[in-house]
């Protein structure tokens, strides 16, 4: 099973080097917590959460 990485910057889950929603390269495999977003203009806890792409975010990244 490929390890998965967690966006420091916007939490978003992801198993490359590099983020696909922020393009940023400084993850971490320490995270914790899973939430997947399918509508985020209509998701409250996407809103709280400040995401703004469909996707899988972690939601704590140490």
């Amino acid at each position: 099973m490929p390890r998965e990485y967690a966006c420091r910057k916007c939490k978003s889950l992801t198993s490359g080097k590099v983020c696909p929603v922020c393009g940023s390269t400084n993850l971490s495999t320490e995270w914790s917590g899973l939430v997947v977003v399918l509508n985020p203009e209509k998701s409250d806890v996407a809103r709280s959460l400040t995401i703004t792409k469909p996707g899988r975010y972690a939601l704590r990244v140490s």
